[in-house]
């Protein structure tokens, strides 16, 4: 009896590893047929991202005197990760040649030091609203600002 319990227990994780693999699959077959967001697409999704961050902080006028500054930077870092998703789509398109690979790691430099200085960039926009915010607004804008740093 014990031997046949995990008999099956076997065979169905045998055929789950096959259907979950084949959902994987089918996942990633759907991503590539559907058309890649042009950079003018991406930014578009970030300034809504920046108009639903603003909505949701619900600023007072006196917060509002902070958020040009922050919006601008949004903007800018927007437009830095639609460049920079646009160019990784076309590098990942190449296939790397084993004596590429320093070419790669120095694109990989150059790319994380954009991060870097995007992520900077947002630091320093959001601190003056930041320390004007509630506690409330905080804790919602921090959840915003940690997703944006990520991206």
């Amino acid at each position: 009896m014990k031997k046949a319990v995990m008999i099956v227990a076997a065979v169905a994780l045998i055929a789950g590893t096959a259907f979950t693999g084949s959902a994987i699959a089918q996942n990633r077959a759907d991503r590539a047929d559907r058309a890649a967001l042009t950079a003018n697409q991406i930014v578009a999704q970030a300034d809504a991202r920046t108009a639903r961050i603003k909505a949701d902080l619900r600023l007072t006028p006196e917060q509002e005197k902070s958020w040009p500054g922050l919006e601008s930077a949004l903007r800018d870092i927007g437009k830095d990760r639609a460049d920079r998703l646009v160019a990784f789509r076309a590098e990942r398109g190449q296939q790397i040649e084993p004596g590429d690979v320093i070419e790669y790691l120095t694109s990989q430099a150059k790319s994380l030091g954009e991060r870097s200085a995007d992520v900077k960039k947002l630091a320093d926009a959001a601190q003056p609203l930041y320390v004007s915010l509630d506690e409330q607004q905080k804790r919602r804008f921090a959840n915003e600002l940690i997703r944006l740093s990520r991206e």
